[in-house]
Protein backbone atom coordinates (compact mmCIF):
# COMPACT_ATOMS: atom_id res chain seq x y z
CA UNK A 1 0.00 0.00 0.00
CA UNK A 2 1.24 3.32 -0.72
CA UNK A 3 0.00 6.26 1.17
CA UNK A 4 -0.52 9.44 -0.81
CA UNK A 5 -1.34 13.02 1.35
CA UNK A 6 -3.02 15.32 -1.26
CA UNK A 7 -2.83 19.61 -0.79
CA UNK A 8 -5.33 21.26 -2.85
CA UNK A 9 -5.52 24.79 -3.81
CA UNK A 10 -7.18 26.88 -6.28
CA UNK A 11 -4.58 26.57 -9.32
CA UNK A 12 -2.24 23.53 -8.32
CA UNK A 13 -2.20 19.64 -6.68
CA UNK A 14 0.90 18.83 -4.68
CA UNK A 15 0.64 14.99 -3.70
CA UNK A 16 3.49 13.33 -1.58
CA UNK A 17 3.19 9.61 -1.08
CA UNK A 18 5.34 7.40 1.34
CA UNK A 19 5.08 3.26 1.34
CA UNK A 20 4.56 0.98 4.73
CA UNK A 21 8.32 1.63 5.60
CA UNK A 22 7.67 5.65 5.20
CA UNK A 23 10.29 5.54 2.77
CA UNK A 24 9.19 8.50 0.31
CA UNK A 25 8.06 7.17 -3.17
CA UNK A 26 6.92 10.46 -4.87
CA UNK A 27 6.53 14.19 -4.98
CA UNK A 28 5.05 16.56 -7.31
CA UNK A 29 2.98 18.86 -8.59
CA UNK A 30 0.38 18.91 -11.38
CA UNK A 31 -2.66 21.73 -12.48
CA UNK A 32 -5.84 21.58 -10.21
CA UNK A 33 -7.92 19.95 -12.89
CA UNK A 34 -9.17 16.22 -13.71
CA UNK A 35 -5.96 15.37 -15.92
CA UNK A 36 -3.71 16.79 -13.87
CA UNK A 37 -5.03 14.53 -10.81
CA UNK A 38 -4.99 11.62 -12.86
CA UNK A 39 -1.90 12.14 -13.54
CA UNK A 40 -0.35 12.05 -10.26
CA UNK A 41 -2.03 9.10 -9.90
CA UNK A 42 -0.22 7.31 -12.51
CA UNK A 43 3.40 8.64 -11.23
CA UNK A 44 3.04 7.75 -8.22
CA UNK A 45 3.12 4.32 -9.52
CA UNK A 46 1.63 1.09 -9.56
CA UNK A 47 -0.41 -0.84 -6.75
CA UNK A 48 -3.28 0.26 -4.26
CA UNK A 49 -3.11 3.72 -2.97
CA UNK A 50 -4.52 5.54 -0.13
CA UNK A 51 -5.08 8.90 -1.06
CA UNK A 52 -5.81 11.20 2.13
CA UNK A 53 -6.97 15.04 1.38
CA UNK A 54 -8.95 17.94 3.23
CA UNK A 55 -12.60 18.31 2.57
CA UNK A 56 -12.79 22.01 0.74
CA UNK A 57 -15.17 23.26 -2.41
CA UNK A 58 -13.17 21.02 -4.65
CA UNK A 59 -13.93 17.78 -3.22
CA UNK A 60 -16.97 17.04 -5.55
CA UNK A 61 -14.42 16.24 -8.72
CA UNK A 62 -12.01 15.15 -6.42
CA UNK A 63 -13.46 12.48 -5.13
CA UNK A 64 -15.52 11.17 -8.87
CA UNK A 65 -12.41 11.33 -10.04
CA UNK A 66 -10.10 9.37 -7.92
CA UNK A 67 -13.05 6.62 -7.38
CA UNK A 68 -12.84 5.95 -11.25
CA UNK A 69 -9.56 5.07 -10.52
CA UNK A 70 -8.03 0.99 -10.07
CA UNK A 71 -6.99 0.43 -6.68
CA UNK A 72 -7.38 3.94 -4.77
CA UNK A 73 -9.29 4.67 -1.80
CA UNK A 74 -9.93 8.01 -1.00
CA UNK A 75 -10.11 9.32 2.67
CA UNK A 76 -11.85 12.83 2.91
CA UNK A 77 -11.07 14.69 6.23
CA UNK A 78 -12.26 17.80 7.58
CA UNK A 79 -10.07 20.49 7.59
CA UNK A 80 -10.99 21.32 11.61
CA UNK A 81 -9.89 17.77 12.66
CA UNK A 82 -6.09 18.72 11.70
CA UNK A 83 -5.65 22.23 12.56
CA UNK A 84 -2.29 21.39 13.66
CA UNK A 85 -1.61 21.18 10.06
CA UNK A 86 -2.28 24.73 9.55
CA UNK A 87 -0.88 26.19 12.72
CA UNK A 88 2.65 24.56 11.77
CA UNK A 89 5.23 26.88 11.53
CA UNK A 90 6.59 25.67 8.27
CA UNK A 91 3.53 25.30 7.02
CA UNK A 92 3.60 24.96 2.78
CA UNK A 93 1.74 22.83 0.03
CA UNK A 94 4.72 20.31 0.34
CA UNK A 95 4.86 19.94 4.01
CA UNK A 96 0.87 19.68 4.36
CA UNK A 97 0.35 16.65 1.72
CA UNK A 98 3.77 15.42 3.80
CA UNK A 99 1.70 15.14 7.35
CA UNK A 100 -1.84 13.71 5.34
CA UNK A 101 0.29 10.99 3.84
CA UNK A 102 2.14 10.19 7.17
CA UNK A 103 -1.01 10.20 8.85
CA UNK A 104 -2.58 7.65 6.45
CA UNK A 105 0.56 5.71 6.90
CA UNK A 106 0.38 5.68 10.53
CA UNK A 107 -3.50 4.56 10.42
CA UNK A 108 -4.22 8.17 12.18
CA UNK A 109 -6.18 9.99 10.34
CA UNK A 110 -9.17 11.65 11.64
CA UNK A 111 -12.92 10.13 11.16
CA UNK A 112 -13.85 10.04 6.72
CA UNK A 113 -15.96 12.91 6.18
CA UNK A 114 -18.67 11.42 4.34
CA UNK A 115 -19.22 11.97 0.61
CA UNK A 116 -22.90 12.47 -0.09
CA UNK A 117 -23.73 11.23 -3.79
CA UNK A 118 -27.20 11.43 -5.63
CA UNK A 119 -30.43 13.01 -5.04
CA UNK A 120 -29.16 14.00 -1.63
CA UNK A 121 -26.17 16.16 -3.14
CA UNK A 122 -28.18 17.99 -5.16
CA UNK A 123 -30.33 18.79 -2.24
CA UNK A 124 -27.11 20.04 -0.38
CA UNK A 125 -26.01 21.82 -3.37
CA UNK A 126 -29.66 23.51 -3.36
CA UNK A 127 -29.85 24.36 -0.21
CA UNK A 128 -26.52 25.96 -0.08
CA UNK A 129 -27.15 27.91 -3.16
CA UNK A 130 -30.55 29.05 -1.58
CA UNK A 131 -28.94 29.85 1.61
CA UNK A 132 -26.55 31.85 -0.39
CA UNK A 133 -29.35 34.13 -2.10
CA UNK A 134 -31.27 35.09 1.58
CA UNK A 135 -27.72 36.04 2.46
CA UNK A 136 -27.42 38.34 -0.17
CA UNK A 137 -31.16 39.37 0.27
CA UNK A 138 -30.71 39.98 4.14
CA UNK A 139 -27.00 42.06 3.75
CA UNK A 140 -29.11 44.76 0.56
CA UNK A 141 -31.83 44.77 3.35
CA UNK A 142 -29.96 45.81 6.28
CA UNK A 143 -27.37 48.21 3.76
CA UNK A 144 -31.23 50.10 3.00
CA UNK A 145 -32.06 50.19 6.72
CA UNK A 146 -28.63 51.72 7.49
CA UNK A 147 -29.21 54.50 4.44
CA UNK A 148 -32.68 55.77 5.54
CA UNK A 149 -31.58 55.36 9.43
CA UNK A 150 -29.07 58.35 8.05
CA UNK A 151 -32.01 60.29 6.96
CA UNK A 152 -33.82 60.08 10.14
CA UNK A 153 -35.94 57.58 9.20
CA UNK A 154 -36.22 54.19 11.62
CA UNK A 155 -38.32 50.85 9.95
CA UNK A 156 -39.57 48.38 12.42
CA UNK A 157 -38.07 45.32 12.59
CA UNK A 158 -40.48 43.29 10.98
CA UNK A 159 -40.75 46.08 7.96
CA UNK A 160 -39.51 43.96 5.02
CA UNK A 161 -41.88 40.73 5.99
CA UNK A 162 -44.75 42.35 4.51
CA UNK A 163 -45.95 42.07 0.72
CA UNK A 164 -46.06 45.84 0.37
CA UNK A 165 -43.03 46.89 1.69
CA UNK A 166 -41.98 48.10 -1.21
CA UNK A 167 -44.64 50.66 -1.30
CA UNK A 168 -44.12 51.76 1.81
CA UNK A 169 -40.21 52.15 1.41
CA UNK A 170 -41.41 54.36 -1.71
CA UNK A 171 -43.37 56.43 0.01
CA UNK A 172 -40.63 57.35 2.51
CA UNK A 173 -39.80 61.28 2.26
CA UNK A 174 -35.86 61.22 1.41
CA UNK A 175 -33.19 62.60 -0.89
CA UNK A 176 -32.94 61.93 -4.15
CA UNK A 177 -29.77 59.96 -4.19
CA UNK A 178 -31.31 57.94 -1.59
CA UNK A 179 -34.45 57.21 -3.82
CA UNK A 180 -32.33 56.09 -6.65
CA UNK A 181 -29.99 53.82 -4.64
CA UNK A 182 -33.38 52.26 -2.90
CA UNK A 183 -35.11 51.99 -6.41
CA UNK A 184 -31.78 50.28 -7.64
CA UNK A 185 -31.51 47.72 -4.57
CA UNK A 186 -35.03 47.18 -4.67
CA UNK A 187 -34.72 45.85 -7.76
CA UNK A 188 -32.13 43.67 -7.12
CA UNK A 189 -33.75 42.30 -3.98
CA UNK A 190 -37.42 41.03 -6.52
CA UNK A 191 -34.22 39.69 -8.71
CA UNK A 192 -33.12 37.50 -5.62
CA UNK A 193 -36.57 36.56 -4.39
CA UNK A 194 -37.35 35.19 -7.79
CA UNK A 195 -34.17 33.08 -8.03
CA UNK A 196 -34.78 32.00 -4.21
CA UNK A 197 -38.36 30.96 -4.87
CA UNK A 198 -37.34 29.33 -8.58
CA UNK A 199 -34.51 26.73 -6.29
CA UNK A 200 -36.82 26.50 -3.50
CA UNK A 201 -39.39 24.82 -6.25
CA UNK A 202 -36.51 22.67 -7.37
CA UNK A 203 -35.90 21.31 -3.67
CA UNK A 204 -39.50 20.80 -3.11
CA UNK A 205 -39.72 18.63 -6.16
CA UNK A 206 -37.15 16.26 -5.47
CA UNK A 207 -38.50 13.17 -3.95
CA UNK A 208 -37.24 10.86 -1.18
CA UNK A 209 -38.66 8.15 0.62
CA UNK A 210 -37.45 9.59 4.03
CA UNK A 211 -39.07 12.99 3.63
CA UNK A 212 -42.61 11.39 4.60
CA UNK A 213 -41.00 9.85 7.84
CA UNK A 214 -39.42 13.46 8.22
CA UNK A 215 -42.40 15.17 7.90
CA UNK A 216 -44.17 13.44 10.32
CA UNK A 217 -42.22 15.56 13.11
CA UNK A 218 -44.51 18.51 13.93
CA UNK A 219 -43.46 21.90 12.85
CA UNK A 220 -41.00 19.64 10.23
CA UNK A 221 -42.83 20.66 6.62
CA UNK A 222 -41.20 19.45 2.83
CA UNK A 223 -38.49 22.56 2.92
CA UNK A 224 -36.96 21.15 6.51
CA UNK A 225 -36.96 18.17 5.74
CA UNK A 226 -35.00 18.21 2.80
CA UNK A 227 -32.64 20.60 4.64
CA UNK A 228 -32.27 17.99 7.46
CA UNK A 229 -31.88 14.64 4.97
CA UNK A 230 -29.11 16.66 2.71
CA UNK A 231 -27.17 17.71 5.82
CA UNK A 232 -27.42 13.57 7.92
CA UNK A 233 -28.25 11.58 4.94
CA UNK A 234 -27.42 8.19 6.41
CA UNK A 235 -28.38 8.24 10.04
CA UNK A 236 -26.40 4.68 10.84
CA UNK A 237 -23.07 6.92 10.20
CA UNK A 238 -23.24 8.65 13.71
CA UNK A 239 -22.75 6.96 16.92
CA UNK A 240 -24.93 8.26 18.99
CA UNK A 241 -27.28 11.54 19.44
CA UNK A 242 -25.16 13.84 20.45
CA UNK A 243 -23.04 13.08 17.31
CA UNK A 244 -25.63 14.16 14.85
CA UNK A 245 -26.58 17.05 17.71
CA UNK A 246 -22.53 18.52 17.39
CA UNK A 247 -22.98 17.78 13.53
CA UNK A 248 -25.96 19.89 13.21
CA UNK A 249 -24.44 22.61 15.52
CA UNK A 250 -26.75 22.00 18.11
CA UNK A 251 -24.24 20.91 21.01
CA UNK A 252 -23.05 22.88 23.76
CA UNK A 253 -19.50 23.89 23.98
CA UNK A 254 -17.90 22.19 27.26
CA UNK A 255 -15.57 23.17 29.05
CA UNK A 256 -14.01 20.44 31.57
CA UNK A 257 -11.16 21.21 34.28
CA UNK A 258 -10.41 18.38 37.03
CA UNK A 259 -13.92 18.66 38.99
CA UNK A 260 -15.03 21.92 36.85
CA UNK A 261 -17.61 20.99 33.96
CA UNK A 262 -18.89 24.08 32.19
CA UNK A 263 -21.60 24.17 29.77
CA UNK A 264 -20.96 27.16 27.21
CA UNK A 265 -23.22 28.16 23.54
CA UNK A 266 -23.73 26.10 21.36
CA UNK A 267 -21.09 24.47 18.81
CA UNK A 268 -20.83 26.18 15.53
CA UNK A 269 -18.47 23.93 13.74
CA UNK A 270 -21.35 21.62 12.33
CA UNK A 271 -23.89 22.65 10.02
CA UNK A 272 -25.09 25.69 9.97
CA UNK A 273 -28.83 25.21 7.88
CA UNK A 274 -29.76 22.35 9.99
CA UNK A 275 -29.41 24.90 13.02
CA UNK A 276 -30.96 28.08 11.33
CA UNK A 277 -34.37 25.65 9.78
CA UNK A 278 -34.79 23.70 13.38
CA UNK A 279 -34.66 26.93 15.28
CA UNK A 280 -37.49 28.02 12.82
CA UNK A 281 -39.37 24.90 13.62
CA UNK A 282 -38.93 25.18 17.04
CA UNK A 283 -40.72 28.28 17.61
CA UNK A 284 -43.72 27.16 15.33
CA UNK A 285 -43.87 23.87 17.88
CA UNK A 286 -44.42 26.10 20.86
CA UNK A 287 -46.93 27.79 18.97
CA UNK A 288 -48.82 24.48 17.91
CA UNK A 289 -52.03 22.95 19.07
CA UNK A 290 -51.68 19.20 17.66
CA UNK A 291 -51.27 16.47 19.79
CA UNK A 292 -48.11 15.58 18.34
CA UNK A 293 -46.68 18.52 19.68
CA UNK A 294 -47.69 18.15 22.99
CA UNK A 295 -44.19 16.26 24.47
CA UNK A 296 -41.90 18.25 22.32
CA UNK A 297 -43.94 21.34 24.07
CA UNK A 298 -43.57 19.92 27.66
CA UNK A 299 -39.96 19.68 27.24
CA UNK A 300 -39.46 23.22 26.34
CA UNK A 301 -41.35 24.21 29.30
CA UNK A 302 -39.16 22.47 31.25
CA UNK A 303 -36.07 23.82 30.06
CA UNK A 304 -37.80 27.19 29.81
CA UNK A 305 -38.88 27.24 33.85
CA UNK A 306 -34.97 26.33 34.67
CA UNK A 307 -32.76 28.17 31.93
CA UNK A 308 -35.01 30.78 30.43
CA UNK A 309 -36.78 30.63 26.83
CA UNK A 310 -33.77 31.65 24.74
CA UNK A 311 -31.93 28.30 25.57
CA UNK A 312 -35.29 26.16 25.70
CA UNK A 313 -35.60 27.00 22.07
CA UNK A 314 -32.35 26.06 21.33
CA UNK A 315 -32.98 22.74 23.49
CA UNK A 316 -36.17 22.22 21.22
CA UNK A 317 -34.26 22.85 17.73
CA UNK A 318 -31.71 20.31 19.42
CA UNK A 319 -35.06 17.79 20.16
CA UNK A 320 -36.29 17.83 16.96
CA UNK A 321 -32.85 17.16 15.56
CA UNK A 322 -32.08 14.08 17.30
CA UNK A 323 -35.94 12.82 17.13
CA UNK A 324 -35.04 13.33 13.90
CA UNK A 325 -32.34 11.20 13.82
CA UNK A 326 -34.30 8.41 15.63
CA UNK A 327 -36.84 8.32 12.53
CA UNK A 328 -34.14 8.02 9.95
CA UNK A 329 -31.98 5.17 11.86
CA UNK A 330 -35.43 3.30 12.71
CA UNK A 331 -37.68 3.90 9.50
CA UNK A 332 -40.35 4.47 11.31
CA UNK A 333 -42.90 7.47 11.45
CA UNK A 334 -42.87 10.19 14.65
CA UNK A 335 -44.36 8.62 17.29
CA UNK A 336 -45.15 11.25 20.55
CA UNK A 337 -45.31 8.16 22.91
CA UNK A 338 -41.37 8.02 22.71
CA UNK A 339 -41.06 11.31 23.81
CA UNK A 340 -42.75 10.93 26.97
CA UNK A 341 -40.88 11.03 29.81
CA UNK A 342 -40.26 8.10 31.88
Amino acid sequence: MVYVGLDVSGKSLVAYAVNERKQRVFEGEQPASRVGLRALVRQVGAGPKLVACEAGNQMKWIVETLKKLDAVQVHVVHPHEVKWITESRGKTDRVDAKKLAELARAGILPRAVHVVEGRVRELRELVSARQQLQSKRIALINTIRGYVYQEGHRLPEKFFAGPTWATKLARLPVSAPLRLIMETFMTSIAALVTAEQHLTQRLVAIQDRRCPLLESIPAIGPMASRVVLSAVDEARRFDDQKAVANYGALAPTIYQSGAVRQLGRINRDGRGEVRRVLLQCAHTVVRMKSAGAKPLQQFYARIAKRRGKKIAVVALARKLLTTAYGVLKSGQPYDPRKLQPA
